[in-house]
């Protein structure tokens, strides 16, 4: 008997490939996919791995239930999902504590961790940018770049720095790793996620500030726009 964080895993081929959000409703009981909020950003798109397999923030699935973990000590989540047809269409109804989010289903491919989710071409040459080189530490982490205002402090950033080195490498830092990368002009090459983060610098009050696109989880496998880091030159 396989277990799903201690439940049995009963298979429920329905709900194998891929969902996208289409909105979202206070209701968990009678929901119309015509009369829905817009998408909400909680998660654009959601894939039902065979056997019950986990990805990113889902820690896999069983019949009828969805788990969930936000990282760190955050308990494992379980969240109750009914699929539904409505013409040609099927759509899942994701039950959260406060709300029922809609997905339309996509395709039923039987996707695995290695073939999911949106990756970049990082396969692009060296050229130099002698304005990036150095250490940087990271200052803030924010959705949009207009919303960084320099007088905010932020506590307990999960990446801590950059250091970009003339040879096209680069070592990031982080709370409880340490991740070494390419780079090129304007471009984080991620060889962890396959992703390419585009940077730039601008300066703000005298000082210098590097704006990264963060392109993990969120953008990789929930279909979402990337967030923001930013780091200010270290002296």
């Amino acid at each position: 008997m396989k277990l799903i964080n201690g439940m049995e895993f009963i298979n429920d081929d329905r709900v194998i490939g891929k969902w996208e959000n289409i909105g979202w409703t206070e209701r968990k009981n009678g929901v119309s996919v015509t009369d829905l909020n817009d998408q909400s950003g909680e998660f654009h798109t959601l894939y039902f791995l065979p056997d019950g397999k986990a990805y990113w923030i889902f820690e896999g699935w069983t019949k009828g239930i969805l788990l969930i973990h936000y990282g760190g000590n955050e308990p494992i989540l379980s969240y109750r999902y009914e699929v539904m047809s409505s013409g040609d269409e099927q759509y899942l109804l994701l039950k959260l504590e406060n709300k029922t989010e809609v997905f339309i289903k996509r395709d039923c491919c039987r996707y695995t961790i290695d073939t999911l989710g949106k990756h970049d071409d990082i396969n692009k040459p060296f050229v130099a940018d002698s304005q990036v080189l150095g250490k940087w530490r990271s200052v803030a982490f924010v959705s949009e770049e207009t919303d960084f205002n320099e007088k905010v402090e932020y506590r307990d950033l999960y990446l801590r720095s950059l250091e970009f080195f003339p040879d096209g490498s680069v070592v990031q830092s982080y709370m409880d790793d340490t991740w070494h990368d390419k780079w090129t002009k304007g471009v984080i090459l991620n060889l962890h996620r396959t992703t390419a983060a585009d940077y730039h610098i601008k300066e703000i009050n005298g000082s210098e500030y590097l704006f990264m696109e963060w392109k993990m989880g969120n953008y990789i496998y929930g279909g979402m726009k990337p967030d923001i880091y930013v780091f200010k030159r270290e002296k």
